[in-house]
């Protein structure tokens, strides 16, 4: 069995940073050195803060401080940025606020575990207060700093914060399961009370997945949460929801408040549970293979099942895998990503093109590339750890990048 410190190292290794957002590769051109001046005047003007003085603007001020993760090709990075501009303004000599380019500055980025952006940080005393993943009105934002300034904690902030939906919803899936069964004592229909669109916090919960997911559905269900038709197949409840097709065949092609689909609810949630027995049932029952949101699309899903016969069946029923995401990665794309040969095959025999550009301008053989350099780096740097099973599985997944990468020149050759 791997030991705790193996682990500690296995983790290290294999963390893969994401970030959400896209750019129109059309109208990417290489910078020149006005273009650089350029650029480094504004963020100055802006108050960027980078790796370089992290420490100092950070987490040696004297004042609480506001950090925006963002990156100029992202997308929703455009609706908070505004905004923390206007607080740099509005909050000077009272708290700092910051910008950081998580491209300029990948090392500060890395070490927060940031895993997306937009992110808003916010520090006291050099010590992380709370964090905010997704865009919020201005007035949350202003909240949580003039809180920090009182010296009130973050926590009575972001209670006071739960009648507003969207930070309900951010507060429920982004903290962890002990500090959202903490607040539903001073919160009591946290996970029980629809939101304004008539979603469900257990539905919410069903279709984000994350590490926390299963306790967070604990949670919910001990809460007496009301548990729709539609949700049962995230569940595994599988013959009660047989039954309840049974009595509406309609059912199978329900989509929620949210635009999530049964199929979509039973993709992401197949890989958590014992068996795909809930899948199997809603793909043989007359579904209709219906994209819904953009941001993950169907064939996203599909390629993370890792189950090459599966996917070949999706792709008959209509599963369109050449449709990319907000980052402009299609299907093929993130199977290269995550290193699965057989479902790249499959892709490619059904016709998605090895050429395709995601938004950042990378072909399904960059993104391999440059993940297979990351873990040669990796197993490098810890060529003298004491756990040789993780060198072991690094030499494993830079092989099987490898075998990709062979498929993938064949494909364009």
């Amino acid at each position: 069995m791997m030991g705790v410190k193996s682990a500690c190292v296995l983790a290290s290794l294999l963390v893969l940073a994401g970030c959400t957002g896209e750019e129109d590769a059309s109208e990417s051109v290489e910078p020149t050195a006005s273009d650089s001046q350029e650029a480094a005047v504004s963020q100055a003007a802006v108050g960027y803060v980078t790796s370089a003085n992290f420490e100092e603007k950070v987490f040696q001020s004297d004042l609480p401080v506001l950090v925006d993760f963002t990156a100029t090709w992202c997308v929703p990075c455009r609706e908070v940025d505004p905004i923390v501009e206007e607080l740099m303004v509005e909050m000077a000599g009272r708290a700092n606020v910051f910008k950081l380019d998580i491209d300029e500055s990948p090392e500060i980025y890395k070490q927060l575990a940031v895993n997306g952006i937009p992110t808003v940080i916010f520090f006291n005393n050099g010590k992380e207060e709370e964090r905010i993943k997704s865009p919020q009105s201005k007035e949350i934002y202003v909240q949580y700093m003039e809180a920090m300034i009182e010296g009130r904690s973050a926590l009575e902030i972001s209670i006071q914060l739960l009648d507003q939906d969207s930070f309900r919803r951010h507060f429920i899936l982004s903290r962890k399961p002990d500090d959202v069964g903490n607040a539903i004592s001073a919160y009591a229909g946290l996970l029980t009370a629809p939101f304004e669109n008539g979603q469900t916090p257990l539905s919410l919960i069903l279709n984000a997945p994350s590490i926390y997911q299963d306790a967070k559905l604990e949670l919910a269900l001990s809460q007496d949460a009301s548990v729709a038709p539609h949700d049962l197949v995230g569940l595994g409840r599988c013959e009660e929801f047989a039954a309840a097709l049974a009595e509406a065949p309609q059912l199978v092609n329900h989509v929620d408040p949210d635009g999530n689909s049964v199929l979509m609810t039973a993709m992401s949630r197949s890989h958590r549970l014992e068996d795909r027995g809930c899948l199997r049932k809603v793909l043989r029952s007359g579904v209709e293979v219906q994209e819904t949101k953009q941001e993950r699309p169907l064939s996203r899903s599909a390629v993370l099942l890792d189950d090459a016969a599966l996917l070949s069946e999706l792709l008959a029923l209509g599963l369109n895998a050449e449709l990319a995401d907000t980052e402009g990665r299609n299907a093929l794309h993130w199977a290269a990503l995550y290193g699965q040969p057989d479902n790249v095959r499959v892709l490619l025999a059904h016709g998605l093109d090895p050429a395709t550009l995601t938004h950042k301008g990378e072909t399904a053989a960059d993104i391999v590339r440059a993940s297979r350099d990351r873990r040669v780096a990796s197993l490098e740097e810890h060529a003298d750890t004491d756990a040789p099973e993780v060198a072991e599985r690094m030499r494993e997944m830079i092989k099987t990048s490898d075998e990709v990468l062979d498929l993938l020149a064949s494909a364009e050759a």
